[in-house]
């Protein structure tokens, strides 16, 4: 901006204030453009900042997902994502290296994980099992193996999840299916704690629509529960098959291959109760 644009600027902004203050922005905005000086675009400036480098996608999800724009697959999230694996293991020693598989089942499930991480293995996992089996411990080393190697990997527990997607309603900025989108938009999808989320009749719809959105994106699914499949299995709470209606067990076995992990509780090993 030089020296001889200025007083031409300082007309325009007296000229808006001089009809007060009530919707100042957009007057001066006005004064500007009739002199000959037209608002910036933000989209395009934002926009052009907010895109991949090397894929051209946008880095931002809601961003991406309000103009139908392509979503950054190729480590523009890494940050962010690498946060949600951090909320869970914040020292960061939850690795597929350091996963004690000694237990036959939770080897058998390892050897498989890896798998996906090499891109091997498309087929998704259901991981199922008492607390502390070490479920957990392989997905978040999954996410971060994944990561490590520029593929696009989105950890989520499945309350936290659900309480996200609530906290749209009633709001102008994330929507129920725009937090849905950015989930299914993932390469692979790592979903914890499948049954620990309040159960309703708006929940019952949510966790459909998520995993009918996972379906149609064919992302590669790894799930984890400690909910029996069904009755008489030792637990007091309603069972996979009570809690949820065939539309999603059938897309769940349509994208899953079922794992049962055996084992003692590890987590005990550090309390005395």
């Amino acid at each position: 901006m030089s020296g001889r644009e200025m007083p031409a600027i300082g007309e325009a902004i007296r000229g808006a204030l001089a009809r007060g203050s009530h919707d100042l922005a957009d007057r001066i905005e006005h004064e500007l453009a009739r002199r000959g000086y037209p608002a910036p675009n933000p989209s395009e400036d934002g926009e052009a900042q907010a895109r991949c480098g090397r894929c051209g996608g946008l880095r931002d999800d809601d961003a991406a997902l309000s103009n139908g724009a392509r979503v950054c697959r190729c480590g523009g999230r890494k940050e962010r994502l690498l946060s949600y694996l951090d909320a869970v293991d914040p020292e960061r020693l939850m690795t597929l290296d350091t996963l004690d598989a000694s237990e036959p089942t939770l080897d058998v499930a390892l050897v498989e994980a890896q798998r996906i991480v090499a891109g091997e293995r498309g087929r998704g996992m259901f991981l199922m099992g008492l607390p502390g089996r070490g479920k957990t411990h392989l997905m978040v080393g999954m996410g971060r193996a994944l990561l490590e190697r520029d593929r696009d990997a989105g950890y989520y527990n499945v309350a936290r999840l659900v309480s996200r997607v609530q906290d749209t309603y009633g709001e102008h900025g994330e929507t129920r299916r725009g937090v849905i989108e950015s989930v299914a938009s993932h390469e692979v999808v790592l979903i914890d704690d499948l049954g620990k989320e309040h159960a309703s009749t708006d929940t019952e719809s949510i966790v459909y629509e998520l995993f009918d959105a996972l379906h149609a994106a064919r992302a590669t699914l790894v799930l984890a529960t400690n909910v029996p499949v069904t009755k008489g299995e030792g637990h007091r709470v309603p069972a996979l098959a009570e809690r949820y209606d065939e539309a999603v067990r059938s897309r769940l076995r349509a994208m899953c291959e079922r794992f049962v992990v055996k084992g003692e509780d590890r987590r005990r090993e550090a309390w005395d109760w």
